[in-house]
């Protein structure tokens, strides 16, 4: 029987991306997914009401937007943006701001080698030595002495479950508030779904096959790799293993369309796509797009959403907002809301950094968000273990051994 050369199980934005990286190469791929369609976290569609595009899951992509494998793919996003790229309003009126513009001489430094570092496994030697030539990097894990751009680190901290104050809050809430700054927080005009369609356009271009509906049981047959673009505990349930790593903690996410904008009190948040609410233990993220993608709801009308891993149910985070827009409420026209499990967010705790190599076995690598660099939209953990297959393939031919066949015990 005649296998492809590779098989990728799951068709999320990494999962695609690994297959487009694989045939590129030339290997035949054959893809297998779960759901009814492809996408994974990375879809929109009409979820609360007709007329009204809203996002599944991921939304905005400071990331994405930064990723060196979407612009290596050759991939055309249309990122939309708002006038501001985030803000943070607090009860006392006060109001945080982020928005593009310089990012220092140092971060302009630093940048290049963090990217790399983004896209290649570890040990990232040359990534390493990259940053050990910048000693002055460290200063900028340094929290702000303002207490308006400290709020902002903070709360782009909170995107994960790491401790703000921690080494790894900062490094995260660091990260984010600088590509924030350089490259924003964007969303896609028309909904997340464009990410996923370019990449599945691109893959079926090249002949990759991608079979929806299908649940993978065990290790299918590979003609030279396998690539897992599904969690950690998923991959171990099909080797036999256990996974080690701690999920990240569970989440409550709503979306809502507005018969209007949201009428916050302080007018920057107004304009600015993503909102933080509240403080650490009681934190909450907000999306809003009507100023920067006005496709997404019919004029005049809004679509939002908020996710937090604190506040306990949907009326809870109403009242947040409430409280810094007064009337929100009475704009409310429908809601839609979710409960993901823990590990459904991040592939795992934002605690512990994934120092893991992609190969789990023998011509088995994970590509997920539970694979180095972890969650959010940039396509790297993909990426990596596509890489790392094409690697172990070309080792082995240069040594003259036979391709390595892939399948269940």
């Amino acid at each position: 029987m005649t296998y492809p050369d590779a098989v990728v199980i799951g068709a999320g934005h990494n999962g695609l991306v690994a297959a487009n990286v694989l045939a590129d190469a030339g290997w035949s791929v054959v893809v297998h997914e779960a759901e009814p369609g492809p996408g994974g976290a990375v879809g929109s569609g009409e979820l609360v009401e007709p007329g009204f595009v809203s996002d599944r899951y991921s939304a905005f992509y400071p990331l994405g937007a930064a990723s060196p494998v979407f612009r290596a793919l050759g991939l055309q996003i249309p990122w939309r943006h708002g006038p501001l790229v985030l803000a943070h309003p607090a009860e006392d009126a006060s109001c945080a701001v982020l928005e593009r513009g310089p990012v220092g001489e140092l971060w302009e430094r630093i940048e290049p080698a963090l990217l790399q570092a983004m896209t290649t496994p570890f040990p990232q030697v040359r990534a390493g030595l990259r940053l050990a030539l910048e000693p002055a990097a460290v200063r900028l894990l340094r929290l702000p002495a303002d207490p308006l751009e400290r709020r902002i680190v903070v709360g782009n901290a909170l995107h994960t479950d790491a401790p703000p104050l921690s080494l790894l809050g900062r490094l995260f809430g660091t990260l984010l508030t600088k590509f924030g700054r350089r490259y924003g927080y964007p969303c896609v005009e028309g909904g997340a779904g464009t990410i996923t369609r370019q990449l599945v356009e691109r893959a079926e271009r090249r002949g990759v096959e991608i079979r929806c509906g299908r649940r993978v049981e065990r290790i299918p047959h590979a003609g030279r790799a396998v690539i897992a673009a599904i969690d950690g505990w998923q991959l171990a349930r099909l080797l036999g293993r256990d996974w080690e790593l701690e999920p990240d903690p569970a989440t409550l996410k709503v979306d809502w369309t507005l018969d209007g904008p949201i009428p916050w009190t302080a007018e920057q948040a107004g304009r600015s796509p993503v909102v933080h609410i509240g403080r650490p233990g009681a934190f909450a993220i907000l999306g809003q797009y009507s100023m920067a993608d006005p496709t997404r709801a019919p004029t005049g009308k809004e679509v939002a959403w908020s996710y937090t891993h604190d506040l306990p149910d949907p009326d809870a985070i109403e009242r947040a907002i409430e409280r810094l827009a007064p009337g929100f409420r009475g704009l409310i026209r429908g809601r839609r809301v979710e409960r993901l499990p823990p590990g459904r967010l991040n592939g795992g705790t934002a605690r512990s950094l994934r120092l893991h190599g992609p190969r789990v076995a023998p011509g088995i690598y994970l590509g997920s968000m539970s694979a180095h660099p972890g969650g959010g939209v940039h396509g790297a953990p993909g990426w990596i273990a596509a890489q790392a297959a094409l690697d172990s393939a070309s080792r082995r031919r240069a040594r003259g051994l036979a391709s390595l066949t892939i399948s269940s015990k």
